[in-house]
């Protein structure tokens, strides 16, 4: 699957700061997720449950995974939930690496946005 979009993040990887929330051009510190901090609360739980469900390749564990993560759609990421249960069914059929490229594609698309904007966020 190939998702393609521009967003503030990408303004703000690249050293700019146009159309980026004014807590990230200032350098704000979220209080996790930077070495030496506690990892912040999505960080920590990809790390902990969904690492360990892709490492294990068990489709029942990570269709469960992510539909924990596709319950949890964050402000202004509207096709969260739809790669999410895309990644569950794909799982549930035994489509180990189709439910990665589901991660993936969320990633490609969310990551950056969510860790300029959103990192220190209950999950």
């Amino acid at each position: 699957m190939s998702v393609g979009i521009a967003f503030a993040g990408a303004a703000w990887a690249a050293g700019g700061t146009a159309d980026v929330p004014a807590s990230v051009a200032e350098g704000k510190d979220f209080g996790c997720g930077a070495k030496g901090q506690k990892p912040c609360p999505m960080q920590g739980w990809m790390k902990t449950v969904m690492q360990s469900a892709t490492t294990s390749g068990d489709g029942a564990k990570i269709a469960s995974a992510l539909e924990y993560v596709a319950a949890k759609p964050p402000p202004g990421m509207p096709k969260w939930v739809a790669i999410s249960k895309d990644g569950v069914e794909k799982a549930k059929k035994g489509d180990i690496d189709g439910a990665k490229a589901s991660c993936k594609a969320c990633h490609d698309l969310y990551k950056a946005e969510y860790k300029a904007k959103l990192r220190d966020a209950a999950f």
